[in-house]
């Protein structure tokens, strides 16, 4: 049943072509264009169709897209929602842990509290009935009293001292002051300054004993500014040992800091802080650095520390006084205006965890932007309780029960930009389904033309086949004919018997070439054609040429008009090659001129912008001429004009592309003008400097060249 449609088709075809073709040229081109069909089939169901299907199918989903868009916002509304939440809960439930963590291990939470959370500014633990118990304690501010600070004897000192006076003279007056009848501040700073003032004056001995001895007496009184004596003396007596021995005041500066950082730090006073930072300002530099650095982060973590545990004293009493007893391990969550603190007991004490609120909402607030990914259709916001929510939310989540009165909402951006959104992804889709038909257009307008390409291509060679059988034919027919009628006889006088033998050897000479352009053509196209250039007078070659073919039938009624000057110069060149070129210009120069038509062959010397100094050879006729639009096609291989004035002279259409390469072989070139009814001119250049290495070497030409010719 396949064979039998196949041979319908093939018999539709081949008279459909019938017309005006004949019988064995139409079965050659429906075999042709059966091949031709049977890829366009192929062609369509494979590639066409499926691509034309997708493109249908990719516009038909752009609507029910659009439909789905706003689903597709709320559930990315949700998604938004869901993974802040998650973080936040992530965050806040994992400081919970880590402080149930070192209270079941018996570690205080208090010790490096910012272990447990980067915003975490205080940590404190109350005893049940409301007593701070660590890591500070409560107790009075002394602030500098206005009698404390203007007794005349304690001013004159300082003025003294300020003035650079002796400072046994300074140290004399600080003593009047310490054994006077004065407050125990005063007389224990004044006791502080005189051992100062010896230690200055050279006798740190008596230093030492002075400070030894108010230490002993006055040791834990505060001086007017609230700083304990004790303290005063040991940061001075470790200075004073430091200058004696290093080592000794080392190791006396780290027992200060050491038991200052162990001591309880009364909220709303700095006087350790600042006795602390003065004695790690004095350790040398050829200290423990790495000791000293450990409690320099101590001390200021605990500067830190005490800061804001006096900042929140307000929220402080404000959320212990309302927090109520929960079970061990379990939080409370309370809301401050500075602070978000959480609350927890452990063994009847009550800890109290204070997060920097502004931070924390911060770091939020850029989560929040951060969740969302910068091509999303939806916004996400911190929602404080001092600030309102958008009327327009999508979704909303509370962040309780750790922030209270906050909630993340999430909103869908402008709605003009999410149509602006839609349209452009409306627009891409159409673009791409468009690029996807256009380019499928270009496959088959590319794909028509190749096989539109190989059509010609198979007529041209149905032409050449029958053109050359024909060229063929007529000088053997001549020849036989002329040949018989010697066998026979019938040329009975010698004139008679002459002109046979010249149109023997003038048709044989015919055949000849006939028979090297196709051969030479065979060559050509599978690379193996070479030519020989040795320096030689290019004139002699284009003599032996047209004597050649002078005596050929078709320039027996032609004038022959030769220019061919002799001094031009000796050109590299293949003389065989050459030779063919001018006789194929020649003889297609006498094929296509009336009876009694002229053609001209000349020769000069011209400086081409390509070649530079050239030898330019010209044959020019006055014949029919070359249509405008075949002038770019003449150097095809196997073609020829479909003018009828053309048609009616027979030819292969392949000396032109002989001729083509062999003046691309020689580095040469070969132009044409050209006037429908007033003629034709063909101009061969050949350099008169070879363009190869080798002047008198073997050139082989490309296998095929880029703008292959044609007859």
């Amino acid at each position: 049943m396949v064979v039998r449609s196949r041979s319908l088709v093939l018999v539709a075809l081949r008279r459909m072509l019938a017309r005006g073709r004949g019988e064995a040229r139409a079965l050659e081109q429906a075999l042709h264009l059966r091949n031709v069909l049977r890829f366009v089939a192929i062609f369509a169901a494979t590639i066409l169709l499926p691509s034309l299907l997708l493109a249908y199918f990719g516009i038909a989903s752009i609507r029910s897209e659009e439909i789905e868009v706003m689903a597709e916002v709320q559930r990315e509304a949700e998604g938004v929602a869901t993974a802040f939440t998650a973080d936040v809960e992530r965050s806040l439930i994992s400081f919970e842990d880590n402080i149930v963590n070192r209270l079941e291990a018996g570690r205080s939470p208090l010790e490096s509290p910012k272990e447990l959370h980067r915003q975490l500014l205080v940590a404190l633990r109350f005893s049940a009935d409301g007593e701070l118990l660590e890591p500070f304690r409560m107790g009075e501010t002394l602030e500098p009293t206005l009698d404390d600070l203007v007794i005349p004897e304690m001013r004159a000192a300082v003025a003294a001292e300020l003035a650079g006076e002796d400072p046994m003279q300074v140290a004399r007056m600080y003593g009047q002051v310490a054994r006077g009848r004065h407050p125990a501040s005063v007389r224990g700073r004044a006791g502080f300054d005189r051992a100062r003032m010896l230690a200055a004056a050279g006798r740190q001995r008596d230093a030492m004993s002075e400070l030894a001895q108010i230490s002993l007496e006055l040791g834990e009184v505060h001086d007017p500014w609230g700083i304990r004596i004790s303290d005063l003396v040991r940061l001075e007596s470790a200075e004073l040992l430091l200058a004696r021995d290093t080592e000794q005041g080392t190791r006396a500066l780290q027992a200060l800091v050491d038991d200052l950082l162990r001591r309880r730090w009364v909220i709303g006073d700095g006087s350790e802080a600042a006795i602390a930072r003065r004695a790690l300002s004095k350790f040398p530099p050829t200290g423990p650095q790495l000791q000293v650095n450990r409690m320099r982060d101590r001390v200021a973590e605990r500067t830190e520390l005490l800061y804001w545990a006096s900042e929140l004293l307000p929220e402080l009493d404000a959320v212990t006084g309302r927090v109520g007893r929960v079970r061990p391990g379990e939080f409370q969550w309370r809301t401050g205006t500075r602070a978000l603190w959480t609350l927890t007991w452990w063994a009847g004490d009550l800890y109290a965890f204070a997060l920097d609120r502004g931070a924390l909402e911060d770091s939020l607030k850029a989560n929040a932007r951060g969740t969302v990914l910068p091509d999303a259709n939806v916004a996400a916001f911190l929602v404080s309780p001092e600030t309102a929510a958008p009327v327009d939310w999508m979704e909303r989540r509370s962040l309780g029960p750790w922030l209270t009165g906050h909630a993340i909402v999430v909103v869908a951006k402008d709605l003009s930009s999410l149509k602006d959104a839609q349209s452009r992804k409306r627009s891409l889709r159409i673009i791409m389904v468009g690029i996807a038909v256009f380019t499928i257009s270009v496959g088959v307008v590319l794909s028509a033309t190749l096989v539109k390409r190989e059509l010609d291509v198979a007529g041209m060679k149905t032409d050449f086949a029958a053109n050359v059988s024909h060229e063929l034919r007529s000088p053997i027919t001549q020849i036989r004919l002329k040949g018989e009628e010697l066998m026979l006889g019938l040329a009975e006088t010698e004139e008679e018997r002459e002109q046979a033998y010249v149109a023997i050897v003038r048709e044989s000479e015919r055949l000849s070439r006939l028979v090297d352009n196709v051969l030479d053509f065979a060559a050509i196209e599978r690379g193996a054609k070479s030519y020989t250039l040795r320096p030689g007078d290019l004139i002699d070659t284009v003599y032996r040429a047209i004597d050649s073919v002078a005596s050929a039938q078709e320039l027996q009624d032609k004038e022959l008009d030769l220019q061919l000057p002799p001094e031009l110069p000796e050109v590299h060149h293949d003389a065989d090659a050459i030779a063919q070129c001018v006789i194929n210009l020649v003889s297609n120069a006498a094929k296509y001129s009336a009876e009694h038509g002229r053609i001209g062959v000349t020769a000069r010397l011209v400086d081409d912008i390509n070649l530079d100094r050239c030898v330019e050879i010209a044959i020019s006729d006055n014949g029919i001429g070359i249509p405008p639009h075949d002038l770019r096609r003449i150097f095809e291989p196997f073609f020829r004009s479909s003018d009828s004035l053309t048609r009616r002279r027979k030819g292969t259409g392949i000396g032109l592309t002989i001729t083509k390469y062999i003046m691309d072989a020689h580095g040469g070139q070969i132009g044409v003008q050209s006037r429908p009814g007033r003629g034709s001119t063909f101009t061969l250049r050949l350099p008169v400097t070879p363009h190869h290495e080798e002047s008198t070497g073997i050139f082989r030409g490309p296998a095929r060249t880029s703008d292959p010719s044609g007859d």
